[in-house]
């Protein structure tokens, strides 16, 4: 990049539409369950769903931010 280049639209963070399990790499299926035993983007998903909570609640507990793979 040169000098001059300029970035208007940075990246912030995932939101919880992008955590869907539809577009994870070991979606099997929708009539499957997931392989993992142990969700892979668990913490990118408790993160955003935390960010669009706490934009609308203003503050909440760590159980309500708890979220499992629907799977």
């Amino acid at each position: 990049m040169g000098v001059n280049t300029r970035i208007y639209d940075r990246f912030e963070y995932w939101s919880v539409d992008d955590c869907r399990c539809e577009y994870c790499v070991n979606f099997a299926g929708n009539n499957r369950p997931c392989p993992l035993e142990v969700c892979c983007i668990a913490d990118i998903r408790e993160e955003a769903l935390r960010r669009e909570q706490g934009a609308v609640n203003g503050s909440q507990t760590q159980e309500e931010t708890t979220v499992s793979c629907p799977a």
